[in-house]
């Protein structure tokens, strides 16, 4: 029988882009992972020449489709390698490589200044287009981008000292600094902070120790409109301080002009607990909002919606440009341009199709984004929109508003329980009523009573709004799982709720700030009357998570695969991808003809009984009754879904792979600090402190305005969340191993550098238990009152240990060496009140001695306890202060191990040091140098390696 050929919504012919799009990220792919040369991209061009001559002389339209997609796939690899090897021999990062440039010399830089200096708390912000360095060696041309770091101190005010030099975009500057890679840990699961900086465009960076070093030389012509968008920005968050006050004032600039340097940490930390943290980046959703409100009611005007399409794309795309064309930015421009020009020109935009093209045109400029997570999160979001929620909803709008016509003669072939799901939402009975007063054949339709009872009490358009905002919120959800397992550990079921109160929120932040900035030099009452408004509203958006967080599952961390285990992200998508296209090929309305007659067939071939079929003939009154016959999904439907949810707790439950009767202990490149995790062997774990950050100055500032320091390099431009390295360092590694839980953890003192990190572990991880030294008087050190605070809210136990202490883990003796027990008030926790650890696994023992100097470890030596150990880990990150020489021969290790920063302002390692070491052939290993060391016996033999080969 007839069946009318319907052509799929994903069919190449439709969404072109779609696939053009896939060649280009193939292509980017193949570049960047495999390193392809000029001698491949001619290969796969000559390929699809001659793919395209071939099948064109034969003219067969699949043979062509295939060779333009070589050919795009062609394209894609020579825009990467062109972007990798863009670098002349002047670039900055070449002269860095070369040695030319090195980050313990000052260099003399002189440039201009891209944009107005970014404010930031008690500090700023420059970003320098480099002309010239003078060295040691002499001056030299130099061109690339640098981001450079302003603090300020108790001595001097670099904003008001800034603000003397009257900087703005086009100011040309000599500056004396110290210019360096970016930082990078390195441990397994580390984020790259050096590859942050190079997709935003810095070579280098720096930090400038003070405003007196900065010296304005000369102007340079800069376009009247990016001045003017420069000066605009810089005076709107002006204005937002005048009207708001903190941390308001932080919230409205992060999501208004995108400067997130003074968001706090309440604010930050309870908005990644909701999964809502992408509303304090200025996203696409930032720009839909300003693209409504500019647009009205005008895009149902058809062509008399010409003028004020245009110049809402004017301001859109100037306000783009204002904030800086973020990835997120620029794709939400990009598509509502398309979304805009498409209907004026008398053309349906296709909106995955839109999507695509967006990231065709980013992906061609520049191909580096494709590994931004930025990037990837935007467009999997709105992906999971147009390809899943907006079918879905489609389809359930055709079902709901079903009525029979000479196209869709029958009822929707779909369950009975859907069926009227979807009436409830979208059956509007008024207008059906209506519609059968003045139609010539008049008849009625069996449908759910809830929407007429909807409608009657004029509900029905709020709780279709709400399903839809639900199934959009539950889709994105479902696209972003495995990049926000992969990126961030965290996965938030609750957020489909909390997403959709926070865009609505959002929307009432950003156009209740707008207000509030403009009416106040016209009315002070009216403009604080908004404020109150929004104030509220920011609240909401806070404290929404408060609720439901003692729900189990609302929100919690997980750990993330890596290496090839990563691949599990990829293969996430397939069964999702074949839900997305079941979806597609579903239809519940216009296929009924088909299956009523061919349903009841006879052996010989005659239409069976249709007594559960609806009759359609023309009276004055028909009564036609739905039918249930079963969902057209398909047979495999149930597979799909199952497929989909094993990929779900494939992501979000990775196993642990960590007991393998060995003792193994992980001595992480934490910076300036120390951290260790130890394994025993069945699998306890126990982490020996979290490193953390030495913090100079404001301590309530956030990561992006804390002070540079060479040890740790704690001032990294914002990532996606801010940076800690107890919650970016220690904690990914652990979630890297596949842990989501660690039995103990050990603060050995009270020093930033050992007990900052361990909050973050507290928060993220489930721990039994949380042991300590000596207890330092409340008050008396900030850092470990916030990790008591931590381990208190967690309800987890705290136990104290002393010298002469002792247990038994699997196998493994754990004797506590120091401190001493009794201890007199003030009780204090320093470096000399480090806890010392001897670990002996049958015939292989291991000593950590937290930050003990000289004193601490005469008191040890005089002690009495057994001190020889195989592996030492080197007392106070190797100070001159440590490591005398009868402490070193007392323990007579085989190797030493230092942990501490690459670069240490405080000169650790000591050269003196290292030469007591050396002068006795104890080999000595170094976290900064050599990255993550692992150290693993079984009790007999001993195993070293570490995270940084030799050449790396």
């Amino acid at each position: 029988m007839y069946r009318p050929l319907i052509e799929s919504d994903l069919s190449p012919r439709r969404q072109p882009f779609l696939y053009l799009t896939a060649a280009l990220v193939v292509g980017i792919l193949a570049d960047r992972e495999l390193a392809t040369s000029l001698w491949v991209i001619l290969a796969l061009l000559f390929t699809a020449a001659i793919l395209a001559i071939t099948f064109v002389w034969t003219r067969t339209a699949a043979g062509a489709t295939l060779a333009i997609l070589i050919a795009v796939t062609t394209i894609g690899s020579s825009l990467s390698l062109a972007e990798r090897t863009r670098l002349v021999d002047t670039s900055l990062a070449r002269l860095f490589e070369a040695g030319a440039i090195t980050p313990n010399d000052p260099v003399e830089l002189t440039g201009l200044l891209l944009a107005t200096p970014e404010p930031a708390p008690e500090s700023r912000y420059l970003e320098v287009g480099a002309e010239s360095v003078r060295t040691k060696a002499g001056a030299t041309a130099a061109t690339g981008r640098v981001r450079l770091f302003v603090p300020s101190s108790d001595a001097d005010d670099s904003k008001g000292e800034l603000e003397q030099l009257q900087l703005a975009n086009g100011s040309r500057v000599r500056i004396l600094v110290r210019l360096e890679r970016a930082r990078t840990f390195s441990n397994p699961g580390s984020p790259d902070f050096n590859e942050f900086l190079e997709r935003q465009g810095f070579e280098l960076k720096g930090t400038v120790k003070s405003p007196l070093l900065i010296e304005r030389i000369g102007d340079a012509p800069v376009h009247p409109l990016l001045a003017t968008l420069d000066d605009l920005r810089t005076r709107t968050m002006e204005r937002i301080d005048a009207v708001f006050k903190s941390p308001g004032s932080g919230t409205l600039k992060a999501m208004i002009v995108g400067n997130r340097h003074f968001l706090d940490a309440a604010t930050i930390e309870r908005l990644r607990e909701s999964g809502t943290f992408h509303v304090l980046s200025i996203s696409g959703m930032h720009v839909g909002i300003i693209a409504w409100v500019l647009m009205g009611g005008w895009l149902r005007r058809g062509r008399r919606a010409v003028v004020p399409a245009l110049v809402c794309l004017t301001l859109l795309w100037v306000y783009a440009v204002m904030v800086g064309l973020a990835p997120p930015v620029t794709r939400a421009t990009v598509m509502i341009t398309v979304g805009l020009i498409g209907p004026l020109l008398f053309r349906r935009s296709a909106s995955l199709n839109t999507v695509a093209l967006a990231a065709f045109v980013m992906l061609a400029l520049k191909p580096a984004l494709v590994a931004d997570p930025s990037f990837q999160l935007s467009f999997t979001a709105v992906a999971g929109i147009v390809a899943l929620a907006l079918p879905l909803t489609a389809k359930l709008r055709a079902i709901g508003e079903w009525q029979p016509t000479t196209q869709t003669p029958h009822p929707p072939v779909c369950s009975r329980v859907m069926r009227s799901f979807a009436e409830s939402l979208f059956w509007n009975h008024r207008r059906f009523t209506e519609e059968m007063r003045h139609a010539p054949v008049r008849f009625r339709l069996e449908k759910t009573g809830v929407a007429r009872v909807l409608g009657l009490i004029r509900l029905q358009g709020v709780a279709r709004a709400v399903v839809v905002l639900l199934i959009t919120s539950a889709s994105i959800q479902l696209f972003t799982l495995p990049l926000m397992a992969a990126y961030f550990n965290r996965v938030t079921p609750i957020g489909v709720l909390l997403n959709i109160v926070a865009g609505l929120l959002t929307a009432v932040l950003m156009l209740g700030g707008l207000a509030a900035i403009g009416t106040s030099a016209a009315s002070s009452w009216l403009a604080g009357q908004v404020v109150k408004v929004v104030e509220a509203a920011r609240y909401l958006l806070v404290n929404g998570i408060e609720p439901f967080s003692s729900l189990p599952g609302a929100t919690f961390r997980v750990a993330h695969y890596d290496g090839w285990g990563a691949m599990v992200y990829i293969v996430y998508f397939a069964p999702l991808l074949l839900v997305v296209f079941m979806i597609d090929r579903w239809r519940p309305v216009g296929e009924g003809r088909r299956d009523a007659e061919t349903r009841g067939r006879g052996d010989a071939g005659t239409p069976a009984s249709r007594a559960n079929e609806p009759a359609i003939a023309e009276s004055p009154r028909l009564r036609v009754a739905a039918s249930s016959p079963t969902p057209r999904l398909g047979v495999s439907a149930p597979l799909a879904v199952a497929a989909l949810l094993i990929a779900i707790i494939a992501v979000v439950r990775p196993i642990s792979a960590l007991p393998n009767g060995k003792l193994t202990v992980y001595f992480l490149d934490v910076g300036q600090g120390d951290s260790a995790l130890i394994v025993f062997p069945r699998g306890t774990t126990m982490l020996v402190d979290g490193g953390g950050e030495l913090r100079f100055g404001n301590r309530n500032a956030t990561s992006a305005a804390r002070v540079d320091d060479e040890s740790n390099n704690t001032s990294e431009p914002p990532s996606p969340e801010e940076f800690s390295v107890g919650d970016a360092v220690v904690s990914r590694f652990l979630w890297s191993i596949g842990l989501t839980r660690v039995d103990y953890i050990v603060a050995t003192h009270a020093d930033a550098d050992h007990v900052d990190g361990l909050s973050d572990v507290v928060r993220n991880f489930r721990v039994g238990e949380a042991v300590v030294g000596h207890v330092p008087a409340s008050g008396s050190d900030l850092e470990f009152d916030a990790f008591a605070k931590a381990v208190s809210e967690h309800a987890i136990p705290l136990a104290t240990i002393a010298a002469g202490d002792g247990f038994e883990i699997e196998g493994v003796q754990v004797e506590v060496l120091w401190p001493p027990g009794d201890s007199a008030p003030p009780v204090r926790s320093g470096n000399n009140d480090s806890v010392v650890l001897r670990l002996s696994y049958r015939s292989v023992s291991l000593l950590l001695t937290g930050d003990i100097e000289q004193l601490g470890e005469d008191a040890i030596l005089q002690s009495g306890f057994e001190l020889h150990a195989d592996l030492l880990k080197v007392p106070h990150h190797g100070s001159r202060s440590s490591s005398s020489l009868a402490f070193i021969d007392a323990v007579d290790p085989r190797c030493a191990l230092i942990s501490v920063g690459e670069r240490s302002r405080f000169g650790h390692p000591n050269n003196e040091v290292i030469d007591r070491y050396r002068a006795r052939g104890i080999r000595l290993l170094q976290t900064g140098r050599d990255g993550m060391i692992t150290f693993e016996t079984d009790g007999g033999s001993v195993e070293l390696n570490t995270y940084r080969k030799p050449g790396d």
